[in-house]
Parts: C-alpha cells; sequence; structure tokens
C-alpha cells in the first residue's frame, strides 16, 4: 500500500517516516496486536492532535484502500473488527481538514522548497546530532512542507469517498454510521458527481437505519451536505427532531424543537450509545449553540435556559450558561480587561435565569477563571450573594 511513496522525504510529528510504511501494512495483515499499534502510530504520530503532516495524506490513502479491502471479500469477523477504527481515523482526518483546509485553499499560494533545500532539511531532521535536527524542525522548509500537507491530503478526497461508498454498497454492517460521518466530512472538497453519490448513500443508510444512533448519525451527515432533512422535524424520536432542527436555522419550528429539547438536558446528553463524532463534547452544548446562533428571543430561550441552569458547573461557563448570560445581556458591551457597568432594565426572564444560577449551590465559590469571566462580560459580580441581593432589591434599573 505504501510502496508508492519515497517516505525518506516524509514526516510525521516525531520524525521522518520511514517508520510508517511498516504501520500501514499491518492494516490489512493478520496480526491484531499490530493493527492496533499501527493505529496507535496513526493518531499519535501521523495526525498527532489532528495536525496534518506530510505522512498525513499518504497514509490516508493507505486507510482509505484498507476499508477497501476489509469491505470487500475479507474475513467478516475480522472486518468487523477493524472497520470502525479505519473508518474513524478517515473521519477524524476529514475533521482536521475541514478545520485547517481553508487556510490553504490552493497548492499554488505556497511556493515549494527546491530540491536541494528538501534535501538537505530530511538530512538534518535524520541526523543523530539533536540539535541540527531541533534546527530542521524550526527551520522554513519545515513549515513551507506543513502547509503543502493540507492541499495533498485534499487530493486524496475521491479515493477515501470511493472507500468508504464501497463500506457502503457492502454487505457488512460494521460501523456504517461512522462511515456516512466520514462521507460528510470528505464530501465537501469533491466534484459534483461525488456529491450525487453520498448523497444518495446517505439517503439509502437513512432510509433503512432503525437505531436512534444510526438514524441521527444519517440526518446528521444529511445536513452537513446540505440536503434537506425538514421531514425529520416531525420524527417520532425526540433525538431525531433535534438532529434535524441543527440544520434548519430560519426555521421557527427547529428552534422550538432545540428549546423542548433543552428542557431536559440530562436526557440530551444520554440520548446515544454511540455519540454521533457532530457531538465532540456534551450533546446539550451543540444544541444551544445552534439555539444562540438564531434571531430567537430570550423569553423564547427561557425554558431551556432554566433548565441548564440547574445542571451547569463552573467548568461548563464557555459551553452553555455563560453563552446563555451573553444571550440575556446582549447590550452590554464588553471590552477585555474592564469590568463594564451594571446591565440596565434587568427584565423578568433575565431575573428568571440569574435565579436559577443562583440555586445552583455548585457554580460559586470557585477559583475557575472562565466562571468569573462569564459574569463579568455581561457586568455582573461572580458573587452569588451580591446576585441574591441584586434580585431581590431590584438594583439595575429594572
Amino acid at each position: 500500500m505504501s510502496e508508492t511513496y519515497d517516505w525518506n522525504r516524509l514526516f510525521h510529528a516525531y520524525a521522518v517516516a520511514t517508520d510508517t510504511p511498516a504501520h500501514l501494512d499491518a492494516l490489512v495483515a493478520a496480526d491484531e496486536t499490530a493493527f492496533s499499534t499501527a493505529m496507535e502510530h496513526l493518531y499519535g504520530a501521523v495526525l498527532h492532535q489532528g495536525t496534518i503532516y506530510p505522512a498525513t495524506a499518504p497514509a490516508v490513502a493507505a486507510v482509505a484502500q484498507s476499508v477497501s479491502f476489509w469491505s470487500a471479500d475479507a474475513d467478516r469477523k475480522t472486518a468487523s473488527a477493524r472497520l470502525p477504527a479505519l473508518v474513524d481515523f478517515l473521519d477524524a482526518a476529514g475533521d482536521s481538514l475541514t478545520l485547517v483546509g481553508e487556510l490553504f485553499a490552493d497548492e499554488g499560494e505556497v511556493v515549494s522548497p527546491s530540491d536541494e533545500e528538501e534535501r538537505e532539511f530530511f538530512e538534518a531532521l535524520a541526523s543523530d546530532d539533536e540539535e541540527e535536527s531541533e534546527e530542521a524542525w524550526a527551520s522554513p522548509v519545515a513549515g513551507v512542507l506543513m502547509a503543502l500537507a493540507v492541499p495533498a491530503l485534499r487530493q486524496q478526497t475521491h479515493p477515501v469517498l470511493e472507500g468508504l461508498l464501497q463500506l457502503m454498497r457492502s454487505d457488512t454492517t460494521a460501523h456504517k454510521a461512522g462511515a456516512v460521518s466520514a462521507l460528510a466530512r470528505w464530501n465537501g472538497n469533491s466534484t459534483a458527481p461525488y456529491q450525487r453519490r453520498v448523497v444518495a448513500a446517505l439517503r439509502s443508510f437513512a432510509d433503512s437505519a432503525t437505531e436512534r444512533d444510526d438514524r441521527a448519525a444519517a440526518v446528521l451527515a444529511l445536513g452537513t451536505v446540505g440536503a434537506d432533512v425538514s421531514a425529520w422535524l416531525a420524527d417520532a424520536d425526540p433525538a431525531i427532531r433535534a438532529c434535524a432542527a441543527l440544520y434548519l436555522p430560519r426555521s421557527g419550528q427547529a428552534a422550538e424543537e432545540l428549546v423542548r429539547a433543552l428542557t431536559r438536558p440530562d436526557e440530551v446528553d444520554q440520548w446515544f450509545g454511540r455519540r454521533p463524532s457532530s457531538f465532540p463534547m456534551h450533546v446539550r452544548f451543540a444544541l444551544l449553540n445552534s439555539l444562540l446562533q438564531r434571531e430567537t428571543s430570550f423569553a423564547a430561550v427561557l425554558p431551556a435556559a432554566v433548565a441548564t441552569a440547574q445542571l451547569s458547573t463552573p467548568y461548563t461557563a464557555d459551553n452553555d450558561w455563560g453563552p446563555l448570560l451573553r444571550a440575556a445581556f446582549p447590550e452590554v458591551e464588553f471590552v477585555p480587561g474592564e469590568y463594564p457597568p451594571l446591565p440596565e432594565n434587568i427584565g423578568a426572564p433575565q431575573r428568571q435565569f440569574l435565579a436559577a444560577l443562583v440555586a445552583n449551590e455548585s457554580l460559586w465559590g470557585t477559583n475557575v477563571g472562565n466562571a468569573g469571566l462569564a459574569f463579568m462580560r455581561v457586568g455582573l459580580p461572580y458573587d452569588r450573594q451580591a446576585i441574591a441581593v441584586l434580585l431581590e432589591d431590584g438594583a439595575g434599573g429594572e
């Protein structure tokens, strides 16, 4: 799988990638221990912390071929064990490409190093002299090769889609829900014919799926690729309705569905046995973020805000009650390092939300910086008693 690349001219997070081909060969070999070690290498070195390296694109190509291999007439038991890991890696690589791909939209924007510059760089990188190797990492050539790694990975879009589409057509049931997520991530870089094939595969999976996790993955993937998911707003399952609502930003019904779901945030976070990759953190965070991006009054959001306040912690300030505070007091202008004045005209919905925060004892008396910052951004003190007094005496200009 790896013989078409000069691995002496590629590197990953730690060194020249001459150790990578053996790991890629293990993806389709019989040794289970070697396969596990190979996956550790892919995540730990080739896509270390989501970073795209020059070795990433050829490794992704090999993983896509491995998906095709195990989707064909391979041993079904082994395929079922390996396909989830392989598909998840393609999903992760697609996520990285989505996050950083727009920074290097055109390979022509980056000037490749000369052959001599590249030769000297890799000689230094492979040197046993630690100081020489460190200088190579810090050199401009390393930065240029890292930049070129992004469009190189993008060029693997169609091979990746082919491997995933083959899995979707196969009889194996192993991790097709993961495959639909990966299809959606890679779809944006593909041509129109591939995009049509991807949408058709996603719709076929959505029509046949019966389990909540699978159905949610299908709806989320269809929404990601821009397909119409409005029909799922009428689904009997609240999880499926909420997934559809995420991709209907101008629908009042969708906003109401998100509010309804978020009145039970603890249930929302337990919706899935296998949480879709669209939800990297608590599911409620994604639903709330989508809701607050809409033109919806705070009064309409209030039931969700109160329910959220009841289970929030100081450590979730950035993702739930902090954004809700800013939604409650949108008129407050915050300049970093300066405490805004107390908000004026604290209305009834805002008071109910603040009262819910005061009632949550676990939010207070901590030294968590982001919790204090959440109150500071809207001109309120991070002081439980002070907020309680504010609510009692009507201070703040109501």
